[in-house]
């Protein structure tokens, strides 16, 4: 068997690919997809699967869905491993393989956007012309919210310490320090 026929025999997402080029030409102007979206694959290897958004890349115009177009990649191993570890995780799509899903039926739809009486903007479902609510962004907490033995108090952050004195005049200074 030649090497070819090898490679197709692999299912298709563990068969290697060519590395994306960079669409640097022009910048999107209205991003409608955020993170935290439920979007779909139109089109590619992935047609048809679904999932959450989980990163944009907004320079590069690709988006990162959860579960969808997994790769396998490689960890480099660390000295006490004969080999390293090998990882499935989800690769990079273009903006224009997807679609956001319509909320009422589940299927995908081209986005549209108008505004509410109150004078919102949003984004609306050119399929059923329902509204896409925008997912809520949650800011990670912080790990630690309980001052330990080696943080500064708040009362001590806030002292002043410094007290500026009034400056001494040009001429009390020998003139070859003045220059």
């Amino acid at each position: 068997m030649n090497r070819r026929a090898q490679i197709m025999a692999l299912p298709a997402f563990l068969r290697p690919r060519k590395k994306y080029k960079p669409n640097l030409r022009e910048p999107i102007k209205s991003w409608n997809i955020v993170k935290g979206d439920k979007v779909a694959v139109i089109d590619g290897p992935c047609k048809g699967q679904q999932g959450e958004v989980t990163a944009v890349l907004r320079d590069k115009k690709r988006i990162v869905i959860e579960g969808v177009n997994m790769r396998l990649k490689h960890l480099k191993k660390r000295y006490w491993e004969t080999k390293g570890p090998t990882l499935m995780v989800p690769a990079s799509l273009h903006y224009s393989n997807v679609n956001l899903v319509d909320p009422t039926n589940g299927l995908p739809t081209r986005v549209g956007s108008g505004f509410l009486e109150d004078g919102t903007k949003v984004r609306i479902s050119k399929r059923t012309g329902a509204i896409i609510p925008k997912p809520e962004f949650k800011r990670p907490r912080p790990k630690n919210l309980v001052a330990g033995p080696r943080d500064t108090p708040a009362e001590e952050v806030l002292e002043v310490t410094y007290k500026p004195e009034m400056p001494m005049p040009m001429d009390a200074f020998p003139m070859d320090l003045a220059k």
